[in-house]
């Protein structure tokens, strides 16, 4: 079974291998693993990571080493990776005055559904990179 830090290591190279122009991102970021600010505002886990956030005016989320997390006015959704059973990145390219925000679309192993936001154009290859990453480590466990 790999460590989180292992997981944060090799998601981190998966983005950054495909990830174009980085420092053009306006909502998102892979982050640092040591953001006490991050880790205490999503009450992370003992040795569980934050690996990529999306933050905009009224929602910040976040990609841990084990789960997807979003806090909006307050209140927290998340969906533990264990529990991921789909993932809908929407189509969102090519459209004409596309949004900077959009949703993307999880669908847990019960099929409830939740949405988180998702940074379009090229940022949007960070969030689908860390999500499908982590996946797949976690299945390959």
């Amino acid at each position: 079974m790999k460590t989180d830090k292992s997981i944060r290591n090799i998601t981190i190279a998966s983005i950054k291998r495909s990830a174009i122009d980085i420092d053009s991102w306006n909502h998102s970021r892979i982050v640092n693993e040591n953001d006490l600010e991050l880790i205490e505002k999503f009450e992370l886990s003992q040795d569980e990571l934050p690996v990529f956030e999306i933050k905009s005016e009224l929602t910040h989320t976040l990609i841990s080493t084990r789960q997807i997390l979003e806090r909006t006015n307050g209140s927290l959704q998340y969906l533990n990776f264990d529990f991921l059973d789909r993932v809908v990145y929407g189509d969102f390219k090519g459209q004409p005055n596309k949004p900077e925000l959009s949703i993307f679309r999880v669908v847990d192993i019960y099929g409830d559904e939740l949405d988180f936001q998702i940074e379009t154009g090229k940022a949007s290859i960070g969030l689908i990179y860390s999500v499908n990453t982590i996946r797949q480590l976690k299945a390959d466990d």
